[in-house]
């Protein structure tokens, strides 16, 4: 532990790579960021974009090359519910004198009640409910992974745009500006949208999202998206409230996360707190407690 001098938050996501530097206080020095690092679109991607982003918060220190030997790091990571993608992350570390990896949820939650004891529910690219009980006990709702969960994310309003072009192609749906909207970006035939799809990964999902926020107070089918998330968000909540009633609760994520506030449950939303810090100061306090 004698050659640690730096200590590196880590918040890997589908979207993108958010790190911050600190010293062995812990306080932060300089935040960088990078390209995606969520574990299902490839290890050896999510170290690569890691460490561009690590290198370039070092160079913004004036430290180039960056000694990774003295940097121990808390990386809180999308798809690390996934053993085999997890441990082939560890095994493949880049030299770092020691790193924790934990899941982005749980990385959320150390951010949002900074360090303290509580639970989230995390809606960015993804989503997942997380809660650290004062007994130890940790509980886990949602977070199966897209394209099958996420509920409440960008990925879940990015399936449902998707499969609203698809309806508008058929005829089963009206053609309104939202559609056209939409295919502008996914293509304008069916084969053109099929090679869209193909290429869609969650963060490309995900990616779609902000057009339905745009159209939220014009497109019936927008705005029913919409409340659908915000309904799934609620269901999260109720879960991992279910034993713990009074469990402290915060909707936490960034952009996404606050423009679904209206579309939230209203007697819900009143009963949730505001997140302390993000993902990424969670991930540096993960390592920080390690340490």
């Amino acid at each position: 532990m004698s050659k640690i001098q730096y200590l590196i938050g880590v918040d890997g996501g589908g979207t993108g790579t958010r790190i911050c530097i600190a010293g062995l206080d812990g306080v932060e020095m300089i935040r960088s960021d990078g390209g995606a690092s969520a574990l299902g679109q490839g290890i050896d991607k999510a170290w690569l974009n890691i460490s561009l982003a690590i290198k370039a918060g070092f160079t913004a220190l004036g430290i180039d090359p960056p000694d990774f030997a003295q940097c121990a790091v808390g990386l809180g990571m999308s798809g690390v519910h996934n053993p085999v993608w997890a441990e082939e992350f560890k095994q493949k570390n880049l030299g770092f004198a020691k790193i924790v990896v934990e899941t982005d949820g749980f990385s959320t939650l150390l951010g949002a009640t900074n360090g303290q004891h509580g639970g989230i529910i995390a809606i960015g690219t993804g989503s997942i409910g997380e809660a650290w009980l004062p007994d130890g006990q940790r509980l886990e709702v949602g977070g199966w992974g897209f394209p099958t969960s996420d509920e409440g994310s960008g990925a879940f309003l990015g399936l449902k745009a998707i499969n609203h072009v698809q309806r508008v192609i058929d005829g089963r749906r009206p053609l309104t500006d939202f559609g056209r909207k939409l295919l502008s970006i996914t293509g304008q035939t069916k084969t053109e949208i099929f090679n869209w799809m193909g290429q869609m990964k969650q963060g490309e999902c995900a990616s779609l999202s902000p057009v339905v926020m745009e159209f939220a107070g014009t497109d019936q089918y927008a705005r029913a998206f919409l409340q659908d998330a915000g309904q799934e968000i609620e269901v999260i909540g109720k879960a991992l409230r279910a034993n713990n009633p009074d469990l402290p609760l915060a909707i936490c994520g960034g952009g996404l996360s606050e423009a679904l506030r209206p579309f939230i449950p209203a007697e819900f939303l009143a009963s949730t707190i505001r997140a302390q810090k993000d993902s990424c100061a969670g991930a540096l306090i993960l390592i920080y407690q390690a340490i």
